[in-house]
């Protein structure tokens, strides 16, 4: 490969990231909103009511967050910053649900709170990876939420929904709004 056809391709790189980094600044603190939200009360009914009341909550939240969650996909699309990275982490995330449910199925995970943690834990991994290609504070996102739903499991296992719903939800819902702001701050500028 010569010089000239290798810079065109760092250029053609550089230029998905940058497209990447501003729909994830523009219009990714959405989704934290939407789905830290979602956490607060998912979790707070798996901590206050009795566990199928909380499942059929829960059916109805993941349901309307997914029917958000595309919604908001679709206008960031049509906003014309989308990125080619978005669709590859939305097959992974798609992906890692079905494993999650392969993984409570065959190893008969059965406690509330272990599915929980589970998925938890995959949706901080997705954030981990998916900040891999967009930034630095997805990543770190991510292993917030991880360490929160560890050391809930660990030092407060009696209140883990609880400590999830304030504690991650919140998160996500904070740092969604934050990147909700730093992106108006950034249009203005």
């Amino acid at each position: 490969m010569d010089t000239d056809r290798a810079a065109d391709d760092l250029r053609a790189i550089r230029h998905v990231m940058e497209r990447t980094r501003a729909s994830a600044g523009r219009h990714g603190g959405w989704f934290g909103v939407l789905w830290g939200a979602i956490w607060v009360v998912g979790f707070l009914c798996s901590q206050y009511l009795p566990g199928e009341t909380a499942g059929w909550i829960w059916a109805v939240l993941d349901t309307t967050g997914g029917v958000a969650t595309a919604l908001i996909g679709a206008r960031v699309a049509r906003s014309g910053v989308s990125s080619p990275v978005w669709r590859p982490i939305l097959l992974f995330f798609l992906a890692l649900i079905a494993f999650d449910g392969l993984l409570v199925w065959l190893l008969e995970i059965s406690s509330p709170r272990d599915v929980a943690l589970l998925i938890t834990l995959t949706v901080a991994l997705t954030f981990v990876q998916a900040g891999l290609f967009t930034n630095a504070g997805m990543s770190l996102i991510g292993l917030l939420v991880a360490a929160l739903a560890v050391g809930a499991t660990l030092l407060v296992p009696d209140y883990f929904f609880l400590a999830m719903a304030v504690l991650g939800g919140g998160l996500l819902f904070a740092s969604g709004f934050y990147l909700l702001r730093s992106g108006e701050e950034s249009g203005r500028a």
